[in-house]
């Protein structure tokens, strides 16, 4: 249903039941919309007052009553959380590459694996038009 702020963080929400999302959160404004076409026409609505409702406590305090039934919901994680987390190393997703001039970087890898192999580079992204002229005289263009 979106991305909240909460009282020290933030929040990612899934689409369900606006009616047992209000329950959950403790947030009465939700319970009136127990059609679910509502759901969808007063989406701004919903989401204004799930705002509102959600800075008030910590994410961890939300996540507590959400994960127990089932709701789907996630702690959104800054870039260095996100690197520090245990599940971020173990899909080991962040590489180094060099670039022509020599100069490295760590960076993100291709997600995909083929039979259970990483797709990784050890050479970087090239500068705009750094192959243009080798490939012009290979195409002989």
């Amino acid at each position: 249903y979106g991305i909240y702020a909460t009282a020290d963080g933030y929040l990612a929400l899934a689409m369900g039941s606006v009616v047992r999302l209000g329950e959950l959160l403790d947030c009465p404004p939700l319970a009136e919309y127990t059609e679910p076409q509502r759901w969808f026409t007063e989406r701004d609505t919903i989401k204004a007052a799930l705002a509102e409702h959600l800075c008030e406590r910590p994410t961890a305090y939300w996540l507590a009553r959400l994960e127990p039934a089932d709701y789907w919901c996630a702690d959104v994680l800054t870039w260095p959380q996100l690197l520090a987390h245990d599940a971020f190393k173990a899909l080991r997703m962040t590489q180094h590459v060099s670039r022509a001039n020599g100069a490295g970087l760590e960076t993100t890898r291709c997600p995909i694996r083929i039979d259970g192999a990483l797709l990784t580079s050890p050479r970087g992204a090239p500068k705009v038009g750094e192959h243009t002229d080798e490939i012009a005289r290979e195409f002989e263009l």
